[in-house]
């Protein structure tokens, strides 16, 4: 008789993760678009079980002298988020970028790994980018934003995330 053991589930360490909210472009006069608010309100909603970690905004791309992750850290501010918990990451350009600038960040403040945050039609390119770039992914969190069918399949991804390993 042959036993056949079921792969053994991921262990993943959410004593301190570094919540990592990845930015989306400005309007021209340097307002939010919807896109990123929501991702802001989605990254704030993550964040409320973890009262001790970081939460780090990235994103560059200027646009009437404001950046994307200068917009984002001012939302959280506005919404009651003390301004040392907030890590700011103001030059990145891409995603390759958010993500090769952000994980050093997290290693830095000493974060247990990163929950990432962004949108259902770029997550997973995210995914991808950040695991390339040797950050310990313990988990994903997505504000829908596009075709319905997507939007399930990608919540079912975000729901089991924490429970499998993304790279």
């Amino acid at each position: 008789m042959i036993s056949h053991a079921a792969p053994a589930a991921a262990t993943k360490d959410f004593s301190n993760p570094a919540i990592v909210i990845l930015g989306y472009g400005l309007n021209p006069d340097g307002t939010m678009r919807t896109i990123l608010r929501r991702r802001v309100l989605t990254g704030l909603a993550v964040a409320q079980p973890f009262p001790q970690s970081p939460i780090i905004v990235t994103g560059g791309n200027p646009q009437n002298g404001k950046t994307e992750a200068g917009q984002m850290r001012s939302m959280l501010r506005f919404l009651g988020v003390p301004d040392d918990r907030i890590i700011v990451e103001d030059k990145a350009n891409s995603t390759v970028q958010n993500a090769r600038f952000s994980v050093p960040l997290a290693e830095q403040a000493g974060s247990s790994g990163i929950v990432l945050v962004t949108s259902t039609t770029h997550q997973d390119r995210a995914d991808g980018n950040f695991v390339d770039a040797g950050a310990n992914l313990l988990a994903t969190v997505s504000y829908p934003d596009g075709d319905p069918s997507v939007n399930v399949v990608q919540f079912a991804r975000d729901a089991m995330s924490p429970f499998v390993n993304l790279g």
